[in-house]
């Protein structure tokens, strides 16, 4: 069985009249992929955990191997720690470029670079420092995505960055221009899910040892936004467009930004991305940070063998019920029905689940 086929998929379910969504169903067949952990070792969940995710495989493995090792009462050196924070960023890269340079041009009937988009995939999961890392990616965006260096894009003003947007022939720009009229009330749906560490979800174990918790998360007791936006939120070129209610368009310039900013070489410290607590005898978490936002794995280990495994996906947030996607889509308001459902479409992909999804009417 195929690892799209274990993680399931999604349906977005839309009913409209005249242009307006008045009902938003998400109907989810994702299988909870941490039940086929119970019982095996913890040599054989960390082989299996990376083949049973077809995107984020790289940073899965990563949480697996942390959560593990703290359940078995070892804390990592911080070598081991810094490998896998480059870990989990290169593949966060490539997932951002994926994102920029092959499903939005498809949407927009733009020009993939598929070829461009190899090439650099190569070189960044290959790249041994983060040096390399950034040489990498500099190349597809000055070449690409942003048309400039990306130290010059970052460092641009408001009136400056406008320009670009409005001027500028790279590709980044082109997928912002398509978006600049879609827009809603201001603000997010959703509030987004706040910066943590591992140690702020160790209070929350004896839910995330739960189906229901992980299936429909929360935090505060409310559902919320993980991802690019939430990080980049207050950063000077993405805090105006959410103001302006802007929310695809900031999700595609928050992704843009991180692209840029690691481009630069800024990579930032390694507990930002990968950090880990123990919850209590033979029981380990691990918070990591990927290209969907926060992902946590809890495991109990006992005699040897995984006793209770859970993950706590960005999906499962963003997706959640009464999430980010559903109370944006029941915000639209276009001038017919067609409209309507294609800027949902764009939304699902500005929030960018990790499983194939169909956005579809709801029979009458």
């Amino acid at each position: 069985m195929s690892s799209s086929a274990l993680t399931g998929w999604l349906t977005f379910r839309l009913r409209l009249q005249r242009g307006r969504v008045t009902k938003v169903k998400i109907v989810s067949a994702r299988l909870q992929a941490a039940v086929l952990l119970t019982g095996k070792t913890p040599e054989q969940a960390m082989q299996l955990v990376p083949l049973l995710f077809s995107l984020c495989g790289g940073a899965q493995g990563v949480a697996a191997q942390a959560a593990l090792q703290a359940a078995q009462g070892m804390t990592p050196a911080a070598a081991q720690q810094a490998c896998w924070a480059g870990t989990v960023r290169r593949e966060a890269s490539v997932e951002h470029l994926w994102h920029l340079m092959l499903d939005w041009p498809k949407i927009f009937g733009l020009e993939r670079y598929e070829e461009e988009y190899v090439r650099c995939r190569h070189q960044c999961l290959q790249a041994k420092t983060d040096s390399d890392h950034a040489a990498a990616l500099e190349t597809v965006m000055v070449s690409e995505l942003l048309g400039m260096p990306s130290a010059d894009w970052l460092s641009r003003d408001q009136p400056a960055w406008a320009a670009w947007r409005k001027d500028s022939s790279a590709l980044g720009a082109k997928l912002l221009r398509r978006l600049e009229d879609v827009g809603g009330e201001g603000g997010l749906a959703a509030a987004c899910l706040p910066c943590t560490i591992a140690e702020d979800w160790v209070g929350l174990e004896q839910k995330i040892r739960t189906p229901a918790y992980c299936s429909t998360p929360t935090w505060l007791g409310q559902p919320r936004e993980t991802g690019a936006l939430a990080r980049q939120r207050g950063h000077a070129l993405v805090a105006p467009l959410l103001a302006a209610g802007r929310n695809i368009e900031a999700r595609l310039t928050a992704r843009l930004v991180e692209l840029a900013h690691w481009a630069c070489g800024e990579a930032g410290p390694a507990r930002d991305w990968i950090d880990v607590a123990r919850c209590g005898q033979n029981t380990g978490l691990a918070r990591v940070e990927t290209a969907r936002g926060i992902l946590v794995h809890r495991v109990l280990v006992e005699n040897g063998a995984i006793g209770e495994y859970a993950i706590v996906a960005p999906t499962e947030w963003n997706f959640h019920p009464h999430g980010a996607f559903a109370r944006e889509a029941g915000r639209i308001a276009e001038p017919d029905d067609a409209a309507a459902l294609r800027q949902a479409q764009w939304l699902a992909l500005s929030l960018d689940p990790c499983v194939a999804y169909e956005v579809a009417l709801e029979p009458p």
